[in-house]
């Protein structure tokens, strides 16, 4: 039986990287992207919110690995049940029709189950991207488990002078092993590349006790996104599309869109998960069209009260009406003087000032105003429908923990409230009972952008120091103390540091 386990295993292996392998050539979704994506709609939003506060962004390519250890594991007990079934059977001149007939039936069994039961319908009818590439890549990464199962079970077969392991025997599994280690080899690889990619566009680059730039580089600006593959768009064949409740429907080309009048400016986006301190928040100069000048060319029907949004990865948002009206409101194709980047939703993606990340959908396809409150794809898993951005304030430097000598030391960080503005930012040295201003701030980029503060402050005797940080803004409104989790409307609280003075 542990033979057959390993047998099985390494089928299941070379079975999860031949998927990775045609999902790079197709470029279609798999079954485990679908598990992901309803892994992912079933939770809770508290288990959600508990798994970034763990793991932060290393918490969807970590269930991403999880669900391919499953795989994993799956192929290796299929492994085990056929090698205790073909054990009672006689032995086969080939192995590999068998071993293919049974990789086959599993195929067509997750067709039917797995496939509806992840919201893909039954073989994929429903899966975005389209059926037949769908079940595809699901067929090549059977066939490649069935070959590797034969290739690793016929190792057995008896030839035909009698001998234990003859010529085509040996023969046999010579193939079979490089085919093995050839799908291992190019799925490995992507793998190893995808991982990395995923990592480093995954989170900010801020380093703690670096004060943060004032615009934050293309290469540092923070990434989430509910996909462990973004897709990559041909610009020569996307379309933006706007329908719904206008008087003339229509599709503009990514040429069409880059020609109308365009308007740029600076704008902080924060991430709805951004817990107090932490780094899912950069500022960028956005260049694009309003949005109202897109909605307009149509022409607003009566009874509108969403404008809904859809991307290319099935994701989909809404702002009300009023909003979407604004002249702030873009749809952004370039991103400080560069076209967006993969990550960053090219061609085209909505940036919504005053509002958590999460409503500026990337890798836009479709605007369709309509006469109802639509919850999208967040608020549909409990997030709130009013993602106002929250004041916040952080401390960059110094570090928490770090060792300073005794007397004066600087401190620095960056403050942020939406579209309302900062009016002031203060310290504390005393756990809050009294406060006093910053040495200096930075006029924001923008009525859209975060500032960056500086002080100078002396503690006491203590050899420890605590520094908190609150800011007030534009609305005279005070950043309040009470923590709170990111679910559903977005952390608050101080942020704070500890400093040991020697």
């Amino acid at each position: 039986m542990a033979a057959d386990l390993m047998r099985g295993l390494a089928a299941g292996l070379a079975m999860v990287l031949a998927t990775a392998a045609v999902r790079l050539l197709i470029g279609s979704l798999t079954i485990t992207e679908l598990a992901a994506d309803w892994l992912t709609a079933t939770l809770h939003p508290t288990v959600i919110d508990f798994l970034l506060e763990r793991l932060s962004t290393s918490a969807k390519p970590s269930m991403f690995v999880g669900l391919l250890a499953a795989q994993v594991m799956f192929g290796s007990a299929v492994g085990i049940c056929y090698g205790q079934l073909t054990a009672r059977l006689p032995v086969p001149e080939r192995e590999w029709p068998r071993a293919l007939m049974v990789s086959g039936a599993l195929w067509v069994i997750s067709m039917l189950t797995l496939a509806p039961l992840f919201g893909g319908g039954v073989f994929g009818a429903g899966v975005r991207g389209g059926a037949f590439s769908f079940m595809a890549v699901s067929l090549a990464a059977y066939a490649v488990y069935g070959i590797v199962l034969a290739a690793l079970f016929g190792e057995a077969v008896i030839d035909e002078e009698g001998a234990g392991y003859g010529r085509r025997a040996l023969l046999r599994r010579a193939l079979g092993w490089a085919a093995a280690l050839a799908v291992l080899a190019v799925g490995g690889k992507f793998l190893v590349d995808r991982a990395r990619s995923q990592v480093s566009n995954s989170r900010s680059f801020r380093v703690e006790g670096v004060l943060s730039s004032e615009v934050t580089p293309n290469e540092e600006f923070y990434v989430i996104s509910k996909n462990f593959i973004d897709p990559a768009i041909d610009p020569e064949r996307w379309g933006l599309e706007i329908g719904g409740l206008v008087e003339t429907p229509y599709r503009l080309t990514y040429e069409e869109l880059t020609a109308l009048p365009a308007s740029e400016q600076f704008v902080t986006l924060e991430c709805i998960s951004n817990e107090v301190g932490g780094d899912l928040i950069s500022t960028a100069s956005w260049r694009g069209t309003p949005l109202r000048t897109v909605i307009e060319r149509a022409g607003l029907r009566p009874g509108v009260v969403d404008v809904v949004f859809e991307s290319e990865d099935g994701y989909s948002e809404s702002i009300p009406v009023e909003r979407a009206m604004r002249d702030e409101v873009l749809i952004a194709y370039e991103m400080n003087g560069e076209p967006l980047s993969v990550s960053h939703g090219f061609p085209a993606r909505l940036i919504v000032p005053g509002f958590f990340g999460l409503k500026s959908v990337k890798w836009l396809t479709k605007i369709e105003p309509v006469a109802i409150d639509y919850l999208g794809y967040w608020q549909q898993r409990g997030w709130t429908d009013d993602p106002v951005v929250k004041t916040m304030s952080r401390i960059d430097t110094p570090a928490t923990r770090t060792t300073r000598p005794r007397g004066a030391f600087p401190v620095g960080g960056v403050a942020f409230a939406g579209d309302r503005g900062i009016a002031k930012v203060e310290l504390s040295l005393d756990a809050g009972d009294t406060w006093a201003e910053v040495d200096e701030t930075t006029a924001a980029l923008s009525a859209y952008t975060w500032i960056i503060w500086k002080a100078r402050v002396l503690p006491g005797s203590s050899t420890l120091a605590e520094v908190r940080v609150r800011a007030t803004d534009g609305n005279g409104a005070v950043q309040t103390d009470r923590r709170t989790a990111t679910v559903p409307n977005g952390a608050s609280g101080h942020h704070d540091i500890l400093v040991e003075l020697v």
